[in-house]
């Protein structure tokens, strides 16, 4: 199972600028509308009246304080008041726009805010400046991925790259470009989405000493979809650049997420000592520093690890930790449903039907979470458990545990029958062996037969073979010495070759052994081998001791399964049965 790209990373460190993600989908107003809910709502600042003092300061000077103080709202308030009633009373369109981004930056309230940046929308759209409305794409775009909206998330970030193209806003057409390639990533355009953040790399390492941030969130980018197109050594190098270049610009805390990649990447390496070596690192710094989006992917990959090592039990509990942090923040990436499933077999291997019905649950609500976020976009996961297996087998732990005594029942009528039928079956067994003892009985005391016949008698009857007097006289001599000299042990005998040894044809030799010996030329063979089988058996101990394959070739049969055929029909009995009885009569 590969991961897919973690979302894009926040930074404690971000200015103002960067912190565009927000959350909760608010559908667009018109200006009207959205003119009269600003005006309406105690908690939008933006249209109240500032003070006087502040209404002669010039724009720059404003904007200079809103982002001095863009950590504490209740400073930076007045001052983006002032901004916004200044370009208003200017009628000034760009400034208007402007006051709306510092206004969804200032706010806390994450709906609110994102009504400052659909009105950025609704007045930047017949702008044609390198900023506008590309940038207002950009930040609505940001929204909408943070929330799950991927479809609404990737056609904003496309007009982003159209405007921000059109008007020559570079730095905008790259960070889009990334954006894209990040949901490219997640829905396995992972060839595509590694072109892109090349692209977007060559750009940001040129401008890496002005735009360190950007130049190590497309490194983190990189590494990451080199890994997810299986070039590992190539995911490797970036990872250590990416972990130098962290130090270097003085961004230490990032060097982590490079760390946390590596462990990935040497996971799929097979290199299991320095992946747990190097995901033990990175869980320790997001475990401080709040990440818990990372910090669930780095405990997945932590327990595969420690699995494919054999600590089973510690793997077991990093699993469990990836559910609580789902079970607080409700985002989970496609491919780690995956840990459903291992939390889900680990339990039924155990019997534990309580926790199994558990984990079933959740990744029926993971798969829900799942389709609602992806449901445009995401083309295709691996899933071992699809929902309607996932309710069947829930359904059916609830009814095992609900119905346990009833259960206990049914076995015990099933203990009864299989019971009655086993002693049934010992019943017919018994009867079947003392079948068998008499008929051995029989044959261990019938004398030896001899091989020898009687000159046969020549009726008239028997003349009417339509046969020469003289060739059936001849045959049945050739038989006789045939008998005695123990020929029929010989292996390959048919009814052609022997009748051209007694200088006869096949027609008249079938004829005289139906009519003299009752019996087909085969079975006249097999009976033969058979009789002296069983008086050599009787005699001969060293021979009691070759196994039934030996005595078969020995006594002219091709094959174990036709010798043991032909014995049983001659004598009601297995061979291996006989011989085990005469030993006990043996040894008796």
């Amino acid at each position: 199972m590969k991961k897919s790209t973690p979302p894009l990373l926040k930074s404690k460190e971000r200015t103002l600028i960067e912190s565009i993600q927000r959350f909760f989908i608010v559908p667009n107003k018109t200006i009207l509308l959205l003119t009269i809910l600003l005006s309406l709502s105690p908690f939008l600042f933006a249209y109240q009246h500032p003070p006087d003092s502040l209404l002669i300061k010039d724009y720059s000077y404003l904007k200079k304080k809103v982002y001095s103080n863009a950590t504490d709202s209740i400073v930076a308030i007045p001052y983006v008041q002032a901004y916004l009633y200044k370009a208003k009373t200017e009628k000034d369109t760009f400034k208007i726009v402007d006051g709306f981004y510092f206004s969804s930056g200032i706010i806390q309230d994450e709906k609110i805010s994102e009504k400052y940046v659909d009105s950025m929308l609704l007045f930047s759209k017949n702008l044609t400046t390198k900023k506008y409305p590309a940038f207002a794409y950009h930040c609505k775009a940001s929204i909408e991925y943070d929330k799950g909206y991927f479809k609404k998330a990737f056609d904003l970030f496309l007009k982003t790259n159209e405007a921000a193209e059109k008007y020559g806003n570079t730095n905008l057409f790259y960070a889009s470009k990334k954006s894209i390639g990040i949901l490219k990533s997640r829905i396995g355009e992972n060839e595509t989405a590694l072109k892109a953040f090349k692209e977007c790399l060559n750009y940001y390492e040129s401008n890496k000493s002005t735009k360190p941030w950007y130049y190590l969130i497309t490194l983190f980018a990189l590494s990451d979809s080199y890994n997810l197109n299986k070039k590992l050594d190539s995911a490797t190098i970036i990872n250590r650049l990416g972990y130098k270049e962290s130090i270097l610009f003085k961004n230490e805390p990032f060097k982590y997420y490079f760390t946390l990649n590596e462990g990935i990447n040497q996971y799929d390496k097979k290199n299991y000592i320095a992946a747990k070596d190097s995901l033990s690192k990175a869980l320790e710094e997001f475990n401080t520093n709040g990440d818990t989006g990372n910090l669930s992917m780095g405990y997945f990959f932590y327990g595969k690890t420690l699995t494919a090592l054999g600590e089973k039990d510690k793997a077991i509990n990093a699993h469990i930790k990836v559910d609580s942090i789902f079970q607080e923040i409700a985002m989970i990436m496609p491919n780690n449903r995956e840990n459903y499933e291992i939390l889900i077999e680990h339990y039924k291997k155990k019997g534990d039907q309580d926790n199994q019905l558990k984990y079933i649950e959740r990744l029926i609500a993971v798969d829900s979470t799942l389709h609602t976020n992806y449901r445009y976009l995401i083309k295709n996961v691996v899933q071992n458990y699809d929902t309607p297996r996932l309710l069947a087998e829930k359904q059916e732990i609830i009814d095992n545990l609900e119905q346990g005594s009833q259960k206990s029942y049914t076995i015990i009528i099933v203990l009864l029958i299989i019971s009655t039928l086993l002693f049934m079956l010992w019943i017919i067994n018994h009867y079947k062996q003392k079948r068998y003892k008499k008929r051995f009985e029989s044959l261990y005391n019938k004398q030896n037969i001899t091989n020898t016949v009687n000159k046969p008698i020549i009726s008239e009857e028997k003349i009417s073979l339509n046969i020469p007097k003289e060739s059936i006289e001849d045959i049945l001599k050739s038989l006789d010495a045939f008998e005695t000299k123990q020929e029929y042990l010989k292996s390959n005998l048919s009814i052609h070759i022997l009748a051209k040894g007694f200088g006869t044809n096949s027609k008249y030799l079938s004829k005289v052994i139906n009519t003299y010996k009752k019996k087909s030329f085969n079975y006249y063979i097999n009976d033969l081998r058979i009789d002296h089988t069983v008086n050599r058996l009787k005699s001969d101990s060293k021979f009691r001791n070759y196994t039934i394959k030996a005595i078969a070739r020995e006594v002219g049969f091709n094959t174990t399964d036709a010798f043991s055929k032909a014995f049983y029909k001659r004598n009601g009995i297995h061979p291996s049965y006989f011989i085990k009885e005469l030993e006990k009569q043996t040894n008796n």
